[in-house]
């Protein structure tokens, strides 16, 4: 584990108003609601503190605040213009490994595809190009007891493009089972 690792001249993509789902909570202190797995699950926040900053969760994170987005057909807005040359996630999965296709969108209406892999959050070993961000020791149930033998990761992986135009909207995929804490993109130099 080695925490986040971007790749050189990404930037955050601003998901605030994205956040829907809660699968962050202080132990003791029950999230309230679906939890992470639709059941009332959660990740111990103490798993975060050392990325919590470059996540840029929102205030509150851990206490039943939405920290992370689950995937629903959003359009989120891209910063900067030029090529996208890569895109960086942090996320994971639920109930298995997930592999959906990220569509980035031009203001002319054309898109380019990116497959996307994130191993499920218990999921002991990452997929290939993928790597550990964080490390629980433990899963949280709906209660806020902790689950001993649940070990919940956060993981991370880029996945290089090269966009014919310069795209504007990152469209994801309708599937719940994709939590998303994090996104970057690295653009080109705009000429």
């Amino acid at each position: 584990m080695n925490g986040i690792v971007l790749p050189a001249g990404a930037v955050p993509v601003d998901v605030s108003a994205h956040r829907n789902n809660t699968g962050i909570s202080a132990e003791g202190h029950p999230a309230g609601g679906e939890g992470f797995d639709g059941y009332g699950r959660t990740c111990p926040a103490g798993m975060f503190d050392a990325i919590a900053g470059t996540l840029d969760l929102p205030p509150g994170w851990g206490s039943g605040v939405p920290d992370n987005v689950t995937c629903e057909g959003q359009r989120i807005t891209l910063p900067g213009t030029g090529a996208v040359t890569a895109l960086h996630v942090v996320g994971a999965g639920t109930y298995g490994n997930v592999q959906e296709v990220l569509r980035l969108r031009t203001s002319g209406g054309t898109s380019t595809d990116l497959l996307v892999g994130l191993s499920d959050t218990l999921s002991l070993r990452p997929l290939p190009g993928e790597t550990c961000c964080a490390e629980g020791r433990h899963l949280l149930d709906a209660g806020g007891e902790a689950i001993a033998d649940a070990h919940p990761h956060l993981w991370q992986t880029t996945v290089d493009c090269r966009a014919s135009e310069p795209c504007s909207v990152l469209e994801l995929p309708y599937n719940p089972d994709l939590h998303l804490f994090g996104v970057w993109v690295v653009r080109e130099d705009a000429a």
